[in-house]
């Protein structure tokens, strides 16, 4: 009876030593066989993939002997506008009309401006809430805050003709 091997994955570099990603053994094996990859590291004790007629020694990480140039992906910064149409001008706290920003942790304690610390709140909610954590305040958020996909932050936008 054949040994199962386990869920093995194998690290692959970028040909600038980047790490690109993990991928399953079997997609290392196929690489290694169309030779697109220099082996960098091995397991140890070695471990043998037996085929019909080829035995293989499983790499822990490889190295792609070509460069591939993955594009630059830019993220937008988070702005009151954006914010807002997140948050479809909803106070996280209240579920009322929201008018202004609120930083979950305040920016005196370390918060930064960043989409997973920026919601949206009404007035009177924003000022209950002052210098202080939603925690320490009492209040609940009604959701938690996210970054939106590239495509949802410009779904609204007008097209241009």
């Amino acid at each position: 009876m054949p040994i199962q091997i386990p869920d093995l994955t194998v690290e692959v570099y970028n040909a600038d030593y980047r790490v690109l990603s993990r991928i399953p053994w079997q997609d290392a094996i196929q690489l290694m066989l169309r030779d697109a990859v220099y082996v960098i590291d091995r397991h140890s004790p070695a471990v043998h993939i037996h085929g019909p007629s080829l035995v293989i020694e499983l790499p822990m990480s490889v190295e792609l002997r070509e460069y591939v140039h993955i594009p630059y992906r830019h993220n937008e910064r988070a702005t009151r506008e954006g914010i807002l149409r997140r948050d479809r001008s909803t106070c996280v706290y209240c579920c009322g009309r929201a008018q202004t920003i609120d930083h979950v942790l305040p920016r005196s304690r370390g918060g930064s401006d960043s989409w997973l610390n920026l919601v949206a709140a009404c007035q009177a909610c924003n000022g209950r809430k002052g210098d202080r954590t939603p925690y320490e305040a009492g209040m609940r958020m009604i959701r938690e805050p996210f970054e939106p996909r590239q495509r949802d932050r410009f779904a609204r936008m007008p097209a241009l003709v």
